[in-house]
C-alpha cells in the first residue's frame, strides 16, 4: 500500500472516529438526561424584595412522581417578622386537582387547594424536606406539563460600604433537575454591576430592569449577584453587615467562582477543535516530514531487486514496517538455509512431519547462528523431528520435566521467530513516530486533566465528562497514527525509498498467479529464490501454489515444499 493511501486512510479514518466522537457526544447526553426537567423557570424580584416564580415542570414518564418541588438553601418562614436572613412564603397557585405545600425551615407544613389535603398532609410532612416548595399528587403525575407559581419576600443579608451594597439571589443551590428556559428579571435602579451564575446566562439591561436567560444543568447554581450604590435595596426589609471594599471583593470572588466553568468550557472546546484538527495535523506532518522522492517503479517487478540481502532482512526491511519482524523472516531463513546446504530439510511423508539437520555452520550472519542454534537446541542426535516436539507437547500436560523442557523450547521458538537486530533499519529509514508522540501524550494529558477536574468539580461534569470522552477519541486518533509503519511520518534514507518500492513491486507480482505464470522462469534456481523471499515477504504459499500448478520440479529448484 502507498504511503498517499496509508495516509488517506489514516486521516479519513481520524476523522470518521472525531465526527463519531462528536455525535455521541451531542446525542448521548439528553438521552441520560432523566424524564423530570423544569421546562420554564420565570423569576421576578422587585425593589422592595417580593419574589415571583412561576414554574412549569415537564414529567416525561407517568406514574413515576408524586411531588414536583423545589428547595431553598436559606431558612424558608411563614412569618414576617424574621430574626435572621430568611426567604418568607406568602402564596401558591397549584395545578389543579394537586395539594401545593411549604414546609418551613422548623419542620412546620402549609398546604394550598387541593381535595383532600388534610387526609395527606401527614405524608407531605414525612416526605417533604426543610425549606421545600411544592405540589403533591397522591395519585401521581402522569405525563405532561404542570405549572406553578409561588410568591415570597425576600429577608436577605445585605453587605454595604460607604459607596456600595450587595446582594446575591440564589434561586436553585447544587442540588436540582435541570431547567430548559430560566428567565429572571430584577430591578436596575441603583443597581451598577450584575453577575449571574451560571455564566452561561445571558443579560440584557433594559433600563428599568436586567432580564437574564438561558439554561442550567442539573445541580448547577442558579443566582444573580448585584452590586448597586448606597442606596441600592433600601426598600427591602434584610440584614444589613458593613463590610469594606465590597466592588474589588465580589469582583474577585466572582472570577474565582466561575474559572472552573470557563476552564471546563476552554478544554470542551479545545476537545471539539482537537478530534477535527489532529487528524488534519497528520497531513502537515507528513508533508513536512515523510513526504519521499517520486521514483518510477513498475507496479509489477519479476525479478529479485536484490541478493545483498538476506531473507529476514528483506523480511523486517519490506514486509509491513521496517521495524517488525515476524515468523515469516524465520520460516525464510530455513528455506534458504536448506537451498545453500547448510541445513536439510525432509519431509517424512504427508502428514507424517519433517526432520531437519544441521549439515554445516559456514555463515557469519548473526541471525542464521541464532537459528542454527535453535534448531541444535531442540535436536536429538542431530536431528529436529517435528514428530518428536508433537510428542514432547503431549507429555508435557502430564509431565513436569517434559513441561518445563517445552516451556524452554516455546520461549527460544518466540525468540527466534521475533526478534532480531534493528540496527540494519536505522542504515534504511528515519523512524517518523517521534513526530506523533508529542501529539499523544498532550491528548493523554488533557485527558487525565479533564477526567480529574469533572471528578473534582461535579457542578461542570455535563461539560467536561463529554470533553473526556473526546479526548480519549483524540488518544485513540493518535495511537492509529503511531501503530501505522515508521516511514509514514519518517524518511527512507537516500535512495532507498526506491528499493522499498521495488520490493512491494516483487510482492505484487508473486502475488499475481497469472503473471507468475506469464513470467515462469525456465532457470529453476529462480523458483528457489521466488519461494524463499517471498516466503520472507509474506506470499510464500502464492509461490508454492503456482510451483504445484505449474509441476515445477522440487529438488532441482532446491527448495522443498509442503
Amino acid at each position: 500500500m502507498s504511503e498517499k493511501r496509508q495516509l488517506g486512510l489514516l486521516v479519513i479514518g481520524g476523522l470518521v472516529l472525531g465526527i463519531l466522537g462528536l455525535l455521541v457526544v451531542t446525542v448521548i447526553p439528553p438521552l441520560f438526561a432523566g424524564d423530570l426537567a423544569v421546562d420554564s423557570f420565570e423569576a421576578t424580584l422587585a425593589e422592595d424584595g417580593s419574589l415571583q416564580e412561576h414554574y412549569t415542570y415537564d414529567v416525561l414518564s407517568s406514574g413515576q412522581y408524586r411531588m414536583l418541588y423545589r428547595v431553598w438553601e436559606a431558612p424558608l418562614i411563614f412569618d414576617n417578622n424574621p430574626t435572621q436572613p430568611s426567604i418568607e412564603f406568602i402564596s401558591m397557585i397549584p395545578p389543579d386537582d394537586t395539594i401545593g405545600y411549604a414546609k418551613d425551615n422548623s419542620g412546620m407544613v402549609r398546604l394550598t387547594g387541593g381535595v383532600g389535603a388534610n387526609v395527606s398532609k401527614p405524608k407531605i410532612e414525612n416526605l417533604a424536606l426543610s425549606n421545600e416548595v411544592g405540589v403533591f399528587n397522591p395519585d401521581y403525575y402522569s405525563a405532561g406539563k404542570y405549572s406553578v407559581d409561588d410568591a415570597y419576600v425576600l429577608h436577605p443579608p445585605i453587605e454595604y460600604d460607604t459607596v456600595s451594597t450587595h446582594l446575591n439571589l440564589k434561586l436553585a443551590g447544587e442540588s436540582h433537575i435541570p431547567y430548559r428556559s430560566i428567565r429572571i428579571i430584577v430591578p436596575a435602579k441603583n443597581i451598577e454591576q450584575v453577575y449571574v451564575y451560571p455564566p452561561s446566562l445571558t443579560t440584557q439591561n433594559s433600563e428599568t430592569r436586567y432580564i437574564i436567560t438561558g439554561s442550567a444543568a442539573a445541580n448547577e447554581v442558579i443566582a444573580v449577584e448585584m452590586v448597586g450604590n448606597a442606596q441600592a435595596f433600601s426598600e427591602i426589609k434584610g440584614f444589613r453587615t458593613q463590610t469594606p471594599d465590597i466592588q474589588s471583593k465580589t469582583a474577585s470572588a466572582n472570577f474565582w467562582y466561575n474559572a472552573p466553568y470557563f476552564l471546563s468550557v476552554l478544554l470542551s472546546l479545545v476537545a471539539k477543535i482537537a478530534v477535527i484538527l489532529v487528524p488534519l495535523l497528520f497531513v502537515a506532518i507528513y508533508n513536512r516530514y515523510g513526504r519521499e522522492k517520486e521514483f518510477t517503479v513498475p507496479a509489477y517487478l519479476s525479478t529479485l531487486p536484490s541478493t545483498a540481502l538476506k531473507p529476514w532482512q528483506v523480511n523486517l526491511l519490506f514486509k509491513g514496517d521496517a521495524l517488525d519482524f515476524d515468523e515469516d523472516g524465520y520460516y525464510a531463513t530455513l528455506l534458504d538455509l536448506h537451498r545453500r546446504k547448510i541445513i536439510s530439510i525432509h519431509e517424512k511423508g504427508e502428514g507424517k512431519g519433517i526432520e531437519i539437520r544441521v549439515l554445516s555452520r559456514e555463515t557469519t550472519d548473526t541471525y542464521e547462528l541464532r537459528v542454527l542454534g535453535f534448531i541444535g537446541l531442540i535436536s536429538e542426535n542431530g536431528v529436529l523431528d517435528t514428530d518428536s516436539i508433537t510428542a514432547l507437547a503431549k507429555r508435557a500436560r502430564t509431565v513436569s520435566s517434559a513441561e518445563e523442557k517445552a516451556l524452554q523450547y516455546q520461549r527460544s521458538l518466540t525468540d527466534v521467530t521475533s526478534r532480531v537486530d534493528t540496527s540494519l533499519s536505522n542504515q534504511y529509514i528515519v523512524d517518523g513516530r517521534e513526530h506523533i508522540v508529542p501529539i499523544g501524550l498532550v491528548a493523554v494529558v488533557l485527558f487525565a486533566v479533564t477526567l480529574i477536574f469533572a471528578l473534582v468539580v461535579p457542578m461542570q461534569s455535563h461539560i467536561l465528562y463529554p470533553a473526556v470522552v473526546l479526548w480519549a477519541v483524540v488518544v485513540v486518533q493518535t495511537a492509529i497514527a503511531y501503530a501505522a509503519p515508521s516511514t509514514l511520518f519518517g524518511k527512507w534514507k537516500d535512495d532507498r525509498y526506491k528499493k522499498k518500492l521495488e520490493w512491494d513491486a516483487f510482492t505484487h507480482f508473486l502475488s499475481d498467479m497469472a503473471m507468475i505464470q506469464k513470467y515462469a522462469p525456465a532457470d529453476l534456481s529462480m523458483w528457489g529464490e521466488w519461494l524463499v523471499y517471498g516466503t520472507a515477504l509474506g506470499v510464500g504459499d502464492k509461490v508454492e501454489r503456482a510451483m504445484k500448478t505449474l509441476k515445477i520440479s522440487i529438488p532441482e529448484t532446491g527448495v522443498p515444499l509442503g
